[in-house]
């Protein structure tokens, strides 16, 4: 029987692929481990002791003050808080997450942190906001291309498809010969064809 390898939990919790730390109910943190001091790029003396909103911008602390507080006291957890974290060297957007135990021994209360950084996920999330505003302006001009060729349709086409028929209106009206007048009613079955087509088209472009 092939025995498992004994796990390094102590590698484990510091190469982890995601920020972890852990703090006292008065925002104290008392552990982190190496991934979050690397994205903090602070040594652990820098952090350890220090409260957990001093790494938060002055939204992120008010909203942690007013509303992850106090959720955090009456239910003990709390699950994807959007934060930004900093420090003088680094900053970056990420997912807070915060459930609370009891510490061995004495009781107190403490809670166990992670923090997952969404700097790749924000960027992918602004590229695809710059695309839809390009496809939106791309949309704006194609219409604004149609509604000028239902113009030019509508004013340069039909103008002188209208001369057209009145001009065959006379021509009608004359003495003319059976050849001749054939010739006038081909050439005013056509202009109201075409008349007809611009008007559906015209109408397409439009709607």
């Amino acid at each position: 029987m092939i025995s498992s390898p004994k796990t390094d939990f102590e590698a484990f919790y510091n190469q982890a692929p995601c920020g972890l730390f852990t703090f006292r109910a008065d925002g104290t943190i008392v552990h982190l481990n190496k991934t979050l001091l690397t994205w903090l790029c602070a040594d652990a003396e820098d952090v350890i002791y220090h409260d957990f909103t001093d790494f938060l911008d002055k939204g992120g602390k008010l909203y942690y003050q007013l509303f992850v507080q106090p959720l955090l006291r009456m239910r003990h957890d709390v699950k994807e808080i959007s934060f930004h974290m900093y420090t003088a060297k680094c900053d970056f957007h990420c997912l807070f997450s915060a459930t609370a135990f009891e510490k061995d021994g004495d009781g107190e209360l403490l809670y166990a942190a992670t923090v997952y950084k969404v700097t790749d996920r924000k960027k992918y999330e602004d590229e695809l906001l710059k695309k839809k505003q390009q496809a939106d302006i791309e949309k704006e001009i194609k219409e604004d291309t149609l509604k000028q060729v239902a113009y030019d349709q509508s004013h340069l086409v039909r103008a002188p498809l209208a001369n057209i028929l009145g001009l065959t209106a006379l021509l009608e009206g004359m003495e003319v010969s059976d050849e001749v007048r054939d010739m006038i009613d081909l050439l005013r079955t056509s202009a109201v064809k075409l008349d007809s087509e611009v008007i559906k088209l015209t109408d397409k472009l439009t709607a």
